[in-house]
């Protein structure tokens, strides 16, 4: 078995210039080492790990945590109203 995993995810071009952009100005680094930071971020916390600066996007993301937790337990039930995952992508 391999020492390393891969992941590979799909995003918006645009948002992967953007991203790729302020890691290399901004700190030097490129996306894999940020992607690392916020996957242990993830793991090591409690909730999510880290912090979303926007206010509106937090509490659109906070809304849609507490309802993906919510249907979690409630398999074979009508969704429940709120924001989608794509709701987050727009803002």
């Amino acid at each position: 078995m391999p020492a390393t995993k891969q992941i590979i995810i799909r995003i918006d071009p645009k948002l992967y210039e953007q991203a790729r952009f302020k890691c290399q100005n901004e700190w030097g680094i490129g996306l894999s080492p940020l992607l690392k930071v916020f996957l242990k971020a993830f793991v090591t916390q409690d909730g999510v790990g880290f912090c979303i600066g926007d206010q509106n996007l937090r509490r659109k993301f906070n809304n849609w945590l507490v309802k993906k937790g919510l249907e979690k337990n409630r398999k074979g039930c009508a969704p429940l109203p709120g924001p989608r995952l794509k709701d987050l992508y727009e803002l």
